[in-house]
């Protein structure tokens, strides 16, 4: 937390003589756990200052990050040609985390809380509810949904990660769009390693209920694999969605199934990708009514 006397001046002399500077930074261990909570969820400030000057002696800069929290990344560390987020790991951190910095293992590792653009965001989570006065682009900003400082999404989404490839997703296709009443549709995507070397790369389901009898949140992760794909080469990834997956709780607590319409996105995070719909058929005991209980 405090700063070590004369090591802002040593680390600065060793970036000048350094061709790259990893700089290991973040929290504390003891910031997380039970009675931890801070108001302001930042790199602390000494740490921030030691990010700042040695990114002024203009060296690339990359970040590892330990943290046990989400964090409003500002300045140098936000502006890092890098950014890998050790998190709190075990004994095989150091061995773990070179094989990935010197290029041994493309990382495929993807962040399980979503990174907010400012403190003041939080609390920030992917599958929120659809708000009635969403700020869209274009639109006047009066008496929206928004922030003044920021936008409403997140730096770094949950499911976001990156390696040393790059992968291309195709259009989700569906085995059918008006599913009936019971039975599974197979949700499938192409996807291809665009990049120079294999890689995995973690593939993801979400589902958003259009219209339902209580607010549904925009999105929601129904699946996820992990695939190796080489370079060039393209794989077929392909999900089961079936009925209970589309099911919540009711207003009276117990889980319900509802026809209507869904979207449906394969993707490699939760703010990417192109939606495909299809439509829930109401079974004979439903009729035109909203709900099936499980």
């Amino acid at each position: 937390e405090a700063a070590v006397e004369g090591g802002l001046e040593e680390a600065v002399a060793a970036a000048r003589q350094a061709d790259v500077v990893l700089l290991a930074i973040g929290e504390p261990q003891n910031f997380s756990g039970e009675a931890q909570s801070r108001t302001q969820i930042v790199v602390p400030a000494a740490q921030q200052a030691l990010a700042e000057a040695v990114a002024a002696a203009g060296k690339p800069v990359v970040v590892l990050l330990k943290t046990g929290r989400a964090l409003a990344l500002t300045g140098a560390v936000r502006n890092a040609e890098a950014i890998l987020v050790t998190w709190f790991l075990g004994s095989q951190t150091g061995p773990a985390v070179a094989d990935v910095l010197f290029g041994d293992y493309s990382p495929s590792g993807r962040l399980p809380v979503s990174f907010p653009q400012d403190a003041g965001q939080q609390p920030f989570f992917y599958n929120h509810p659809r708000t009635g006065r969403p700020q869209r682009e274009g639109q006047p900003r009066d008496f929206k949904a928004r922030y003044r400082e920021v936008g409403n999404e997140a730096l770094y989404p949950f499911g976001h990660g990156l390696g040393y490839t790059r992968f291309e997703y195709g259009t989700p296709t569906l085995s059918t769009s008006r599913l009936p009443w019971g039975q599974a549709v197979t949700v499938s995507a192409t996807v291809r390693n665009v990049g120079e070397r294999a890689a995995e790369e973690v593939v993801q389901l979400y589902v958003h209920d259009r219209v339902a009898s209580r607010v549904r949140p925009v999105r929601e992760l129904k699946g996820f694999r992990k695939v190796l794909i080489q370079a060039g080469a393209s794989l077929d990834v392909a999900f089961e969605l079936e009925p209970d997956a589309l099911a919540f709780h009711g207003a009276d607590g117990k889980r319900v199934i509802e026809p209507g319409m869904f979207d449906v996105w394969v993707s490699p995070s939760s703010s990417a990708g192109q939606p495909v719909s299809f439509e829930l058929l109401a079974g004979p005991q439903q009729g035109a009514s909203p709900a099936s209980r499980l």
